[in-house]
């Protein structure tokens, strides 16, 4: 699928612009715009471009049992480790101050264990194939693996996890620089 990609400042406040704002009134990323059809989250974009251009894509199995895994990691990731993770970054995306202890601590109990369940045991977080499942769970994880927060002895699985399923991403490194960026201007925070 070929995108012609917008990136939004949210320095410059451009997601909270009235142009942005009549595409997308929560005023958040991701957003897409095919041919006048309007979608965003994450989720619903990622379904709509897979049915779409690749209905027959192992990303999301036709397998009922494995679709509804895939299904339940992607509603998990949605509901509960996003608010997590927005409470938790929203400081360290503006670049203003790095988290107390306290914060890392909340952050590890709900979301990082959380994530643990979900990565399984297996190579990939449903069956033997990547999916939606692992596309969702690699973004979240590339906050968490690359700021100097996540206890890597700790949580050496998520770190396996991750490494080992982001090697399987080759378009991943695009997305990844954000991240790299993120965590060297955090690391000089105070």
């Amino acid at each position: 699928v070929e995108l012609n990609v917008k990136e939004l400042n949210f320095f410059e406040k451009e997601h909270l612009s009235p142009e942005f704002l009549k595409i997308n009134p929560f005023h958040k990323v991701p957003t897409i715009s095919d041919d006048g059809f309007v979608i965003y989250e994450s989720t619903a974009i990622c379904l709509y471009l897979l049915n779409k251009y690749a209905p027959d894509s192992d990303l999301y199995p036709k397998d009922l049992q494995k679709r509804a895994r895939v299904d339940q990691v992607l509603a998990t990731v949605t509901s509960f480790v996003q608010p997590r993770y927005e409470e938790f970054y929203r400081n360290c995306a503006m670049l203003t101050k790095k988290p107390t202890a306290q914060q890392v601590q909340d952050l590890e109990e709900t979301a990082l264990k959380g994530l643990e369940h979900l990565v399984g045991d297996g190579k990939f977080a449903v069956g033997d194939a990547l999916t939606l499942a692992d596309l969702s769970l690699v973004a979240y994880l590339s906050y968490s693996i690359m700021m100097p927060v996540l206890d890597r002895e700790r949580f050496s699985k998520l770190v396996s996890y991750y490494e080992r399923v982001s090697a399987e991403m080759p378009h991943f490194a695009e997305t990844k620089a954000i991240a790299e960026w993120h965590a060297q201007k955090w690391s000089a925070l105070k």
